[in-house]
């Protein structure tokens, strides 16, 4: 079956899904398992988790590598230009996070990082959807 939608998580959905297999970003996670999703990460997302993981939540490292294990769309970091690009509306340590995003134009773009992701501007200048867990499944119809 071919997934149905393209979802791009950053690292605090990512996060929270290898932490929580039954909170929202963890349903996200089932749902690529169970290839109804595509699920998008970038290099960057990648490299966060993994210093996350080292850093404090050393005991999702099995899970971590689980998802791997998936093979989810891996994208490489963004250019700089790219990236300066992103920073123009988003907080620099984010910028890129959302311009990897941009480079793929997922259907939505999956975050708990309302402050800086769910800003009108942020939202005005991309052509995708943004929110949280929750929002995603809430208008998700499988």
């Amino acid at each position: 079956m071919a997934a149905r939608f393209k979802i791009f998580l950053d690292t605090s959905a990512l996060l929270s899904g290898l932490n929580s297999p039954l909170g929202g970003a963890g349903i996200i996670l089932n749902l690529f398992k169970e290839g109804e999703l595509e699920i998008i990460v970038s290099e960057f997302v990648l490299e966060e988790t993994r210093r996350a993981l080292q850093e404090k939540f050393f005991k999702l490292q099995k899970p971590f590598e689980d998802f791997l294990n998936l093979k989810p769309k891996i994208l490489p970091d963004p250019t700089i230009e790219e990236v300066k690009k992103a920073a123009k509306i988003i907080d620099k340590k984010d910028a890129p996070i959302l311009a990897a995003a941009l480079s793929v134009n997922p259907d939505f773009l999956v975050t708990l990082d309302r402050q800086h992701f769910l800003t009108p501007e942020v939202i005005r200048f991309t052509p995708f959807a943004i929110g949280t867990p929750g929002d995603f499944l809430a208008g998700l119809r499988i």
